[in-house]
């Protein structure tokens, strides 16, 4: 349904933002985002580079940051920047998997093929870049979501190594916690994290199957979801969010949707994706095709196509009230509104 209306609270479906792309006005695989200043939303592409004057084979696996904005209104949006390219030279990315940013707007970069973490400044400039392959403080196997909280603490999930660790902007080690299991603080492959406006910290614990919410220093206070296909159910949990009124959103991988649940665990309702009409920057790549054109109007039932497919993460907009949703494998974002003081139509008119 466009319109989810749920225990007191409206999901609204607004839009759908992007396309496929290489560089610019587009995505290609995003896999993480942070907001910015204003509407400014940082965007994790591990998808494809083009590469000038190659042979036939010329696309090679790249990746960057692309920077955007995204306004209140339809069509809103525009690609402002980008920074980062495939490599493992300083400033380039083989497969970077989360972002966030510093109190000054420096971006920071995880990397879980490079095991470090890769600092640019507020104009995409290359700063420095630490960690290194290991499982020693400080060290990485895997690095994906980061978060870095009003302090400026860093925490990193080190994904392989089953933990998260927290870290000075500079890289120097604070401390840590998590292991391999499945007893309460452990985690089995963590991915993305998010941190509440309490401080509470909540990790998508992905081969567990749930997400866990624990206090900054990693005590255990809460389990959210279990294996599964149903209702409040999760395969491979990949991101999470947390609104001001405290409702938790589960990026779940597997099953190609978002779970949506109360802090005391009550599930609510599962968003899919409702992308019915095509973006503002697809709609003119699809029209410029004849032959596009006639393909889409052979489809028996392009419902498919509306709806998300592996998405790998999701941030809550507390400015705007909405939900973003990287719907990776379409190589886009979805975009829910929480509508507050929403007024349904009388039934007995």
């Amino acid at each position: 349904m466009v319109t989810q209306i749920v225990a007191g609270r409206v999901y609204d479906y607004d839009r759908v933002v992007g396309r496929g792309a290489v560089s610019g006005a587009g995505f290609a695989l995003p896999v993480s985002m942070c907001l910015g200043e204003g509407d400014r939303i940082y965007v994790v592409d591990r998808g494809s580079e083009y590469i000038p004057g190659a042979p036939w084979n010329r696309v090679a696996h790249g990746s960057r940051v692309g920077v955007f904005t995204i306004g209140g209104e339809q069509e809103d949006e525009e690609w402002v920047s980008e920074f980062g390219k495939y490599g493992d030279a300083a400033g380039e990315l083989i497969w970077p998997a989360g972002v966030a940013l510093d109190s000054d707007g420096n971006a920071y970069v995880t990397d879980e093929w490079l095991n470090r973490v890769s600092v640019f400044d507020r104009a995409g400039n290359f700063v420095t870049h630490w960690g290194s392959e290991g499982s020693g403080p400080g060290q990485f196997s895997g690095p994906s979501g980061i978060l870095i909280d009003d302090q400026d603490t860093v925490y990193v999930v080190d994904g392989r190594n089953h933990r998260v660790q927290r870290l000075a902007t500079d890289g120097t080690y604070l401390g840590e916690f998590g292991g391999l299991g499945s007893g309460e603080g452990q985690f089995n492959a963590p991915w993305g994290l998010t941190q509440d406006a309490e401080g509470y910290l909540y990790v998508a614990d992905h081969k567990n199957n749930r997400v866990q919410k624990l206090t900054a220093a990693g005590e255990f206070v809460a389990q959210y979801g279990s294996y599964g296909e149903g209702r409040g159910q999760l395969n491979r949990p990949a991101d999470v969010a947390v609104d001001p009124d405290g409702d938790i959103y589960i990026c779940d991988w597997g099953n190609s949707r978002v779970q949506v649940f109360t802090q005391e665990g009550r599930f609510l309702t599962s968003l899919v994706g409702d992308a019915q009409e095509l973006s503002k920057w697809a709609r003119p790549v699809v029209n410029a095709s004849p032959q596009v054109l006639l393909r889409r109007r052979e489809v028996k039932n392009i419902e498919v196509e509306w709806r998300l497919a592996l998405p790998c993460a999701v941030e809550y907009d507390a400015a705007r009230g909405r939900l973003l949703i990287a719907d990776t494998h379409r190589n886009r974002i979805q975009i829910y509104n929480k509508v507050k003081g929403y007024v349904s139509a009388q039934r007995n008119l």
